[in-house]
């Protein structure tokens, strides 16, 4: 029997590590995340816990690689923990499509982080960001 989004033992996840700051000016961070697939792999796990920024070239390419995996009848599942990134999801409305995982482990397992008590999902409270006045 086996569980519905959880890959067999011959279908480990693949690991995608990405660092710095990501956007349109460095657009090979796409073809990072999309070769594993080409190459058939169907459960991917985007580590982005060494990235400081990223535009909504990144979530483009996230969405298109979830879209292959889900289509490949596997899954995406992307690792942060930056806040800047997660309001970037939130307010992109994307938050149920790239939920946040805190670990490369949790997202093997498939535990969804949640945002620190009394902090709003966008990071719009406690983040140290500037406000408009």
């Amino acid at each position: 029997m086996s569980l519905q989004g959880r890959p067999s033992a011959e279908q480990e996840p693949v690991v995608v590590r990405l660092a710095g700051e990501l956007d349109a000016g460095d657009p090979g961070f796409a073809d990072t995340l999309l070769a594993p697939i080409d190459g058939g792999a169907c459960y991917l796990i985007v580590d982005m816990l060494n990235v400081s920024f990223i535009d909504s070239s990144v979530i483009r390419a996230l969405v298109l690689a979830h879209r292959a995996t889900s289509e490949a009848g596997g899954w995406l599942r992307v690792v942060y923990t930056h806040h800047i990134i997660r309001r970037v999801v939130d307010m992109c409305g994307l938050t149920q499509l790239l939920p946040q995982y805190a670990t490369i482990e949790s997202a093997r397992r498939g535990v969804v982080s949640s945002p620190p008590a009394g902090e709003h999902p966008s990071g719009a409270e406690g983040d140290g960001g500037e406000r408009p006045s």
